[in-house]
């Protein structure tokens, strides 16, 4: 069972470094990082974004989590599936600076 030896390696990692077991007891043990994500919208077909996760300062119990087109292609269609939801929103965001 997967569960049984998750609880074991935490035992033994709580048994084997005072860094974990103070990180374990704090509930400070989170994946944050980056990495890519395949979805399939139903529009937009398969899609691929890259990610980026954050640890929030004083709020552990939340992360931020940064989405991305993969490629110029899945650019464009997210943009165009924007322009189509949010028509002067789009035309303005591309007027501005960052846009």
């Amino acid at each position: 069972m997967p569960a049984v030896a998750a609880v074991r390696l935490v035992e033994e990692l709580s048994q084997t470094s005072p860094e974990f077991l103070v990180m374990w007891q704090a509930n400070a043990v989170q994946t944050h990082g980056e990495g890519i994500k395949q979805l399939r919208h139903p529009e937009l077909g398969d899609i691929t974004l890259e990610y980026s996760a954050f640890a929030v300062d004083q709020r552990p119990d939340l992360s931020l989590i940064v989405y991305k087109p993969a490629t110029a292609a899945d650019k464009a269609r997210v943009e165009a599936l924007i322009a189509k939801i949010f028509p002067a929103e789009s035309t303005d965001a591309s007027r501005s600076p960052g846009g």
